[in-house]
Protein backbone atom coordinates (compact mmCIF):
# COMPACT_ATOMS: atom_id res chain seq x y z
CA UNK A 1 0.00 0.00 0.00
CA UNK A 2 1.38 3.77 -1.26
CA UNK A 3 -0.77 5.98 -0.01
CA UNK A 4 1.11 8.78 -2.05
CA UNK A 5 3.70 8.20 -5.24
CA UNK A 6 6.46 9.55 -4.07
CA UNK A 7 6.76 7.39 -0.90
CA UNK A 8 8.32 4.50 -2.97
CA UNK A 9 10.75 3.89 -5.16
CA UNK A 10 9.77 2.45 -8.93
CA UNK A 11 11.95 -0.30 -8.41
CA UNK A 12 10.05 -1.41 -5.14
CA UNK A 13 7.26 -2.59 -7.69
CA UNK A 14 9.24 -4.90 -9.74
CA UNK A 15 8.12 -8.14 -10.49
CA UNK A 16 4.48 -6.73 -9.05
CA UNK A 17 0.85 -5.32 -9.76
CA UNK A 18 0.20 -2.29 -9.36
CA UNK A 19 -3.28 -0.77 -9.28
CA UNK A 20 -3.22 2.72 -9.46
CA UNK A 21 -5.89 4.84 -8.27
CA UNK A 22 -6.82 8.00 -8.48
CA UNK A 23 -11.11 8.21 -7.56
CA UNK A 24 -11.61 12.14 -8.21
CA UNK A 25 -11.90 11.76 -10.94
CA UNK A 26 -8.65 10.10 -13.60
CA UNK A 27 -9.02 6.83 -12.76
CA UNK A 28 -12.96 6.69 -12.93
CA UNK A 29 -12.61 8.80 -15.95
CA UNK A 30 -10.15 5.79 -17.76
CA UNK A 31 -12.86 3.21 -16.86
CA UNK A 32 -15.75 5.36 -18.04
CA UNK A 33 -13.87 6.12 -21.40
CA UNK A 34 -13.00 2.64 -21.97
CA UNK A 35 -16.26 1.26 -20.93
CA UNK A 36 -17.99 3.53 -23.47
CA UNK A 37 -15.74 2.37 -26.37
CA UNK A 38 -12.76 4.53 -26.61
CA UNK A 39 -10.33 2.58 -28.65
CA UNK A 40 -7.84 3.16 -25.87
CA UNK A 41 -6.48 5.59 -23.50
CA UNK A 42 -3.13 7.06 -24.02
CA UNK A 43 -1.79 8.78 -20.46
CA UNK A 44 0.58 11.85 -20.62
CA UNK A 45 2.70 13.29 -17.78
CA UNK A 46 2.26 16.73 -19.81
CA UNK A 47 0.82 18.98 -21.75
CA UNK A 48 2.58 19.45 -24.32
CA UNK A 49 3.08 15.72 -24.62
CA UNK A 50 -0.57 15.26 -24.58
CA UNK A 51 -0.51 17.73 -27.61
CA UNK A 52 2.24 15.82 -29.55
CA UNK A 53 0.81 12.34 -29.08
CA UNK A 54 -2.40 13.61 -30.62
CA UNK A 55 -1.08 15.17 -33.23
CA UNK A 56 1.00 12.27 -34.29
CA UNK A 57 -2.00 9.75 -34.06
CA UNK A 58 -4.00 12.15 -36.08
CA UNK A 59 -1.28 11.95 -38.84
CA UNK A 60 -1.19 8.97 -39.32
CA UNK A 61 -4.91 8.94 -39.46
CA UNK A 62 -6.04 8.15 -36.15
CA UNK A 63 -9.31 10.71 -34.73
CA UNK A 64 -7.31 11.03 -31.60
CA UNK A 65 -9.03 12.70 -28.92
CA UNK A 66 -7.25 15.26 -26.17
CA UNK A 67 -8.55 14.91 -22.75
CA UNK A 68 -7.28 16.09 -19.30
CA UNK A 69 -7.09 18.90 -16.71
CA UNK A 70 -5.02 21.23 -14.69
CA UNK A 71 -6.40 21.99 -11.02
CA UNK A 72 -9.74 20.64 -12.11
CA UNK A 73 -10.52 22.49 -14.96
CA UNK A 74 -10.30 21.62 -18.92
CA UNK A 75 -7.38 22.08 -20.59
CA UNK A 76 -7.76 25.36 -22.95
CA UNK A 77 -8.02 23.58 -26.70
CA UNK A 78 -8.72 20.30 -25.57
CA UNK A 79 -11.87 18.30 -26.36
CA UNK A 80 -12.64 17.00 -23.21
CA UNK A 81 -11.66 17.23 -19.36
CA UNK A 82 -11.58 14.95 -16.58
CA UNK A 83 -15.68 14.21 -16.23
CA UNK A 84 -16.27 10.73 -16.20
CA UNK A 85 -19.51 11.15 -17.60
CA UNK A 86 -18.34 13.33 -20.75
CA UNK A 87 -17.17 9.91 -22.09
CA UNK A 88 -19.72 7.98 -23.76
CA UNK A 89 -20.30 6.07 -26.87
CA UNK A 90 -21.01 8.93 -28.76
CA UNK A 91 -18.33 11.08 -27.69
CA UNK A 92 -15.45 8.65 -27.38
CA UNK A 93 -16.35 5.35 -28.95
CA UNK A 94 -13.98 3.63 -31.07
CA UNK A 95 -11.07 6.58 -30.92
CA UNK A 96 -8.52 6.64 -28.72
CA UNK A 97 -8.03 9.22 -26.04
CA UNK A 98 -5.11 10.89 -24.95
CA UNK A 99 -5.00 11.91 -21.61
CA UNK A 100 -3.25 13.99 -18.91
CA UNK A 101 -4.29 14.65 -15.38
CA UNK A 102 -2.41 16.43 -12.60
CA UNK A 103 -1.83 13.37 -10.02
CA UNK A 104 -3.44 10.38 -12.06
CA UNK A 105 -1.50 10.21 -15.01
CA UNK A 106 1.83 10.90 -13.50
CA UNK A 107 1.06 7.98 -10.97
CA UNK A 108 0.95 5.90 -13.64
CA UNK A 109 4.22 6.82 -14.91
CA UNK A 110 5.64 5.88 -11.97
CA UNK A 111 4.35 2.65 -11.82
CA UNK A 112 6.06 1.56 -15.31
CA UNK A 113 9.00 -1.44 -13.42
CA UNK A 114 5.76 -3.08 -12.00
CA UNK A 115 5.35 -6.21 -14.02
CA UNK A 116 1.76 -5.88 -14.70
CA UNK A 117 0.24 -2.11 -14.02
CA UNK A 118 -3.82 -2.00 -13.61
CA UNK A 119 -6.16 1.08 -13.20
CA UNK A 120 -8.73 0.98 -10.18
CA UNK A 121 -11.41 2.86 -8.96
CA UNK A 122 -15.23 2.30 -7.43
CA UNK A 123 -16.48 2.09 -11.07
CA UNK A 124 -14.57 -1.25 -11.38
CA UNK A 125 -14.30 -2.45 -8.02
CA UNK A 126 -15.58 -5.70 -8.24
CA UNK A 127 -14.03 -6.28 -11.76
CA UNK A 128 -10.30 -5.46 -10.58
CA UNK A 129 -10.53 -7.15 -6.93
CA UNK A 130 -11.90 -10.08 -9.60
CA UNK A 131 -9.18 -9.79 -11.63
CA UNK A 132 -6.94 -9.73 -8.61
CA UNK A 133 -8.06 -13.01 -7.77
CA UNK A 134 -8.34 -14.56 -10.62
CA UNK A 135 -4.75 -14.15 -11.51
CA UNK A 136 -3.77 -17.82 -10.89
CA UNK A 137 0.08 -16.04 -8.69
CA UNK A 138 -0.45 -15.86 -5.31
CA UNK A 139 3.66 -15.29 -5.46
CA UNK A 140 3.17 -11.89 -7.18
CA UNK A 141 2.72 -8.89 -4.60
CA UNK A 142 -0.37 -6.39 -5.26
CA UNK A 143 0.48 -2.94 -4.98
CA UNK A 144 -2.39 -0.47 -3.89
CA UNK A 145 -0.68 3.00 -5.68
CA UNK A 146 -2.78 5.78 -4.08
CA UNK A 147 -2.77 9.04 -6.87
CA UNK A 148 -3.25 11.28 -4.24
CA UNK A 149 -3.07 15.41 -4.64
CA UNK A 150 -0.18 17.87 -4.91
CA UNK A 151 1.95 14.78 -2.86
CA UNK A 152 -0.54 14.40 -0.29
CA UNK A 153 -2.57 11.87 0.94
CA UNK A 154 -6.36 12.22 -0.45
CA UNK A 155 -9.43 10.36 1.80
CA UNK A 156 -10.74 8.64 -2.00
CA UNK A 157 -8.21 7.14 -2.73
CA UNK A 158 -7.26 5.31 0.65
CA UNK A 159 -10.98 4.43 0.84
CA UNK A 160 -11.11 2.45 -2.07
CA UNK A 161 -7.57 1.36 -1.86
CA UNK A 162 -9.08 -0.12 1.84
CA UNK A 163 -11.99 -1.30 0.28
CA UNK A 164 -10.37 -3.41 -2.43
CA UNK A 165 -7.56 -4.82 0.47
CA UNK A 166 -10.50 -5.53 2.71
CA UNK A 167 -11.84 -7.93 -0.17
CA UNK A 168 -8.95 -9.53 -1.33
CA UNK A 169 -7.96 -9.86 2.53
CA UNK A 170 -11.52 -11.30 3.40
CA UNK A 171 -11.52 -14.06 0.47
CA UNK A 172 -7.93 -15.12 1.20
CA UNK A 173 -6.51 -14.65 -2.36
CA UNK A 174 -3.76 -12.86 -3.61
CA UNK A 175 -0.36 -11.17 -2.04
CA UNK A 176 -0.68 -7.37 -1.31
CA UNK A 177 2.04 -5.99 -0.93
CA UNK A 178 3.41 -4.92 3.19
CA UNK A 179 -0.09 -6.45 4.05
CA UNK A 180 0.76 -5.68 7.48
CA UNK A 181 2.42 -2.49 7.41
CA UNK A 182 0.64 0.83 8.87
CA UNK A 183 -0.33 2.52 5.32
CA UNK A 184 -2.33 -0.62 5.02
CA UNK A 185 -3.92 -0.91 8.30
CA UNK A 186 -4.94 2.93 8.07
CA UNK A 187 -6.57 2.31 4.61
CA UNK A 188 -8.22 -0.95 5.63
CA UNK A 189 -9.60 0.72 8.65
CA UNK A 190 -11.03 4.06 7.29
CA UNK A 191 -12.97 1.64 4.58
CA UNK A 192 -14.41 -0.43 7.86
CA UNK A 193 -14.96 3.17 8.95
CA UNK A 194 -17.08 4.86 6.22
CA UNK A 195 -19.14 2.09 4.70
CA UNK A 196 -20.99 5.76 2.85
CA UNK A 197 -18.54 6.30 -0.18
CA UNK A 198 -20.71 9.00 -1.55
CA UNK A 199 -20.87 10.54 2.00
CA UNK A 200 -16.96 10.10 2.76
CA UNK A 201 -16.30 11.66 -1.19
CA UNK A 202 -18.04 14.60 -0.44
CA UNK A 203 -16.44 15.04 2.45
CA UNK A 204 -13.02 14.82 1.21
CA UNK A 205 -10.78 17.64 0.41
CA UNK A 206 -11.23 16.63 -3.54
CA UNK A 207 -15.16 16.33 -3.37
CA UNK A 208 -14.61 20.24 -1.65
CA UNK A 209 -13.03 21.20 -4.38
CA UNK A 210 -15.09 19.82 -7.21
CA UNK A 211 -18.32 20.97 -5.47
CA UNK A 212 -16.59 24.79 -4.88
CA UNK A 213 -16.28 24.45 -9.25
CA UNK A 214 -19.38 23.40 -9.61
CA UNK A 215 -18.27 19.77 -10.40
CA UNK A 216 -20.01 18.49 -7.29
CA UNK A 217 -22.65 15.83 -9.70
CA UNK A 218 -19.03 14.25 -10.42
CA UNK A 219 -18.79 12.92 -6.89
CA UNK A 220 -21.88 10.61 -7.06
CA UNK A 221 -20.74 8.92 -10.21
CA UNK A 222 -17.07 8.67 -8.81
CA UNK A 223 -18.57 6.96 -5.89
CA UNK A 224 -20.98 5.15 -7.73
CA UNK A 225 -20.05 1.28 -7.49
CA UNK A 226 -19.09 -0.50 -10.50
CA UNK A 227 -20.90 1.43 -13.18
CA UNK A 228 -17.80 1.00 -15.29
CA UNK A 229 -16.68 -2.96 -14.93
CA UNK A 230 -13.73 -2.73 -17.05
CA UNK A 231 -9.80 -3.68 -16.05
CA UNK A 232 -7.58 -0.66 -17.60
CA UNK A 233 -4.49 -2.54 -18.16
CA UNK A 234 -1.48 -0.56 -19.17
CA UNK A 235 0.76 -2.20 -22.17
CA UNK A 236 3.36 0.06 -23.91
CA UNK A 237 2.20 3.44 -23.77
CA UNK A 238 -1.52 2.82 -23.63
CA UNK A 239 -4.19 1.76 -22.12
CA UNK A 240 -6.58 -0.98 -23.00
CA UNK A 241 -8.98 -3.16 -21.09
CA UNK A 242 -7.95 -7.03 -19.58
CA UNK A 243 -9.63 -9.19 -22.31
Amino acid sequence: MHLVPSLFAPEMLAGGTAVVIDVLRASTTICHALHAGADRVVPCGTVEHARETAARLKAEGEPALLAGERGCVIVEGFDLGNTPTDFHPESVGGRPVVLTTTNGTAALLRCLEAEEVLVGSFANLSAICAHLSADGNDERPVHFVCAGTDRNVTLEDALFAGRAANRLLAAGVGTIAHHDGDPTRLATAFAEAHPDTAAALADSRGGRNLARLGRGEDIAVCAAADSAPVVPRLTGDELRPVS
